[in-house]
C-alpha cells in the first residue's frame, strides 16, 4: 500500500500517514520536515535512533517495576488462599473465645466469612476499580491529575522530570541537527510530549520565539525543568552552539536516567518484600498465636 502510494507519486510522509497505528505522529512529521529540507536521510536515521532510546527506556522501566510487581501479585495471592482455605479450618476452635481473641484475628475471621460467602462481591469491586481507573485515565480531568503528579508528586517527580525533559530535548536537537528551523522543530516536538504540562511549555517556548524572544527564556521560568538544562540552554544559546548543547545534555541525562533507574529497581524490591512478609506475617501470627493463647487456657 505505501509502495503503491509513493509511486503515484505521493510523498512518503503521507504514505506513512495513512497507518496511524504503525506509524506515529512525530514520525510523520519527522519524516515530512526532512522531505521539505531536503534530508530525508539524515531524518530517518534519527527517528531510528530515538526509536531505539525509547524502546531501551521502557524496557528499563519494565524491568525495574516486573519483579516487585510479581512480588505483589503473588504475596496477595498467598494471602486469599490462607483466608479462604486455611483460616475456615481453624474457626471452629476459636468459637466462643472471640473474647480473648486479637483484633487482627477477629478482623480476618470477619473477611474469611465474607469473601467465602460473597466472592462475586469482591469481584465487582476489583473489577469496578480497574473500570473507573481506565475511565478516569482516559478523561480530560484525569490526564491533567496524573502528568501533575508525575512532575511534582514525591519520590517519582525527580526522574520523571528527567525523562520529559531529555526526551523534549532528544527530539529538539535531533531536528536542530539536521537543519530543520527551530519553529518548525519546536511544531513537531510538541505532539512526542507524553506530558500535556511540557507540550504547554514547548507552545510557551514557541510562542516566545515567534515574537522575537530568546529561545532560553522560558526556560528560565520553568519550574519542572533541572537547573543543569537551565544553564546549558542559556550558555549554548549565548555561544551559537544550541543542537550541539542539546545533544551533550541528552547524552549526560541518558546515563543519570539509567543510573536512577537501577537505584529505583533496588529500592522497590526490598521494600515490596519487607511489605509483603510484614502482610504474610500478620496474617500467620494471628492463626498461631490464638493457637497459643487457647493451649494455655486449656491448661
Amino acid at each position: 500500500d505505501m509502495k503503491q502510494k509513493v509511486e503515484e507519486g505521493k510523498q512518503l510522509s503521507d504514505a506513512m500517514g495513512h497507518h496511524p497505528k504503525i506509524f506515529s505522529h512525530q514520525t510523520v512529521s519527522m519524516i515530512r520536515a526532512g522531505e521539505t529540507g531536503g534530508f530525508l536521510k539524515k531524518i530517518l536515521d534519527r527517528v531510528v535512533e530515538m526509536q531505539e532510546k525509547r524502546q531501551a527506556m521502557i524496557s528499563q522501566l519494565l524491568s525495574a517495576l516486573t519483579y516487585p510487581a510479581v512480588l505483589m501479585v503473588f504475596g496477595c495471592l498467598v494471602v486469599v488462599f490462607v483466608l479462604v482455605a486455611v483460616l475456615p479450618k481453624f474457626t471452629a476452635f476459636f468459637e466462643g473465645k472471640e473474647h480473648i481473641l486479637p483484633l487482627t484475628t477477629r478482623f480476618l475471621m470477619a473477611t474469611s466469612d465474607s469473601m467465602r460467602h460473597y466472592w462475586w462481591v469482591y469481584i465487582l469491586c476489583i473489577v469496578g476499580l480497574v473500570v473507573l481507573f481506565m475511565v478516569f485515565k482516559q478523561s480530560r480531568q484525569g490526564k491533567r491529575i496524573i502528568d501533575k503528579a508525575l512532575i511534582s508528586g514525591p519520590l517519582i517527580s525527580g526522574l520523571a522530570n528527567k525523562i520529559y525533559t531529555c526526551e523534549m530535548l532528544r527530539t529538539l536537537g535531533y531536528l536542530m541537527e539536521s537543519h530543520v528551523p527551530l519553529l518548525e522543530a519546536l511544531t513537531v516536538t510538541r505532539p512526542t510530549i507524553w506530558n500535556q504540562y511540557y507540550r504547554q511549555f514547548v507552545d510557551r517556548i514557541h510562542l516566545n520565539i515567534d515574537q522575537g524572544g530568546r529561545f532560553s527564556q522560558p526556560f528560565a521560568t520553568y519550574p519542572y525543568i533541572p537547573e543543569t538544562v537551565k544553564q546549558m540552554v542559556a550558555i549554548g544559546e549565548e555561544a551559537g552552539r544550541l543542537p550541539d548543547v542539546l545533544m551533550r545534555l541528552v547524552r549526560f541525562y541518558d546515563i543519570e536516567i539509567e543510573e536512577a533507574l537501577k537505584k529505583v529497581a533496588s529500592l522497590i524490591e526490598p521494600i515490596a518484600l519487607i511489605v509483603m512478609g510484614g502482610l504474610v506475617g500478620v496474617v500467620v501470627s494471628s492463626i498461631i498465636l490464638p493457637l497459643f493463647r487457647l493451649s494455655q487456657a486449656l491448661r
